[in-house]
């Protein structure tokens, strides 16, 4: 089981750095100043996804699809770790 989340926290990190990477992308498409402000100031993300869900929603999804993967990790890990309950 220890593979298993050390392998879902490895995709799950990779994918939501893809996501981000491709979420700047997108916001330097629309404007350099979109840009430079998502990457300096992260409320600003925020609002540039709203303002441009079209362009930013793949990306966005992606991130959201890698942070799953890594809090189900936690979850195998941590239930992994629970003490075996005694046979009576």
């Amino acid at each position: 089981m220890e593979i298993v989340s050390m392998f879902l926290v490895i995709v799950g990190v990779v994918m939501a750095l893809v996501g981000t990477i491709l979420f700047l992308i997108e916001s330097f498409r629309a404007s350099v100043w979109w840009g430079l402000a998502c990457l300096l100031l992260l409320p600003v993300q925020l609002i540039f996804l709203i303002r441009y869900w079209e362009a930013a929603k793949n990306p966005f999804l992606l991130q959201m699809l890698g942070i799953f993967g890594v809090l189900v990790s936690a979850i195998l890990a941590a239930y992994d770790a629970l003490p075996a309950l005694p046979v009576v």
